[in-house]
């Protein structure tokens, strides 16, 4: 299977990005710059599946930041970038782009898990052809509260996610109840001191 098929495989799943927005740059490498280029006039980058997942967008790596609240979990002197979210605030993270590209291993942020994981094989690469169309991230694509909220004619601003308010570790539900907008920065900075406490 070429790499082309395997990243239409992607656009199967998900189709292009609605809105779309321009790539981020996530890679230093001149080669690892031009197979993105490839990837992304395939998949594009932006809004998917109703406006549930922001994925590979030019302001993604400005989320990094929400990744100091969850140090604990991370291990230390590791390179990472965000290149996507769902609406509850769940982080896709690529590490070390500068040293492996985009054979760039990836983990999943789930702040309601207060859980880092990564899957062994799993790059940037592989994320497209395999790791999203085959839902190989536990949760990430769980988009039912999400379409309750937008189904009742509920919209989220562009910096907000749907923040569950007390996580089920701590008695909350998956009801829609229990979920509210919110910043994505000040939402996971809620939700680490609440897992520290």
């Amino acid at each position: 299977m070429s790499a082309d098929s395997e990243i239409s495989i992607f656009t199967h799943h998900f189709g292009r990005p609605n809105p779309a927005v321009p790539p981020g740059d996530f890679f230093a490498d001149k080669f690892d710059k031009s197979l993105w280029r490839m990837m992304y006039d395939e998949v594009g980058a932006g809004w998917y599946r109703n406006g549930f997942l922001y994925l590979f967008g030019t302001d993604l790596p400005q989320l990094t930041v929400c990744l100091d609240a969850w140090t604990d979990l991370l291990e230390p002197g590791v390179e990472r970038v965000v290149i996507g979210r769902n609406a509850y605030g769940a982080l896709l993270v690529a590490e070390r782009t500068t040293e492996e590209g985009t054979d760039a291993p990836i983990g999943l942020l789930d702040p309601w898990q207060g859980t880092y994981t990564k899957q062994e094989g799993l790059d940037f690469a592989s994320l497209l052809s395999e790791g999203l169309p085959e839902n190989r991230l536990p949760g990430f694509l769980d988009d039912a509260v999400y379409s309750a909220f937008s189904a009742a004619g509920n919209q989220l601003a562009e910096t907000e996610i749907l923040g569950i308010q007390t996580p089920t570790g701590r008695g909350g539900s998956l009801e829609p109840g229990n979920f509210r907008p919110e910043e994505v920065l000040a939402f996971h900075r809620r939700i680490a001191a609440l897992r520290a406490q």
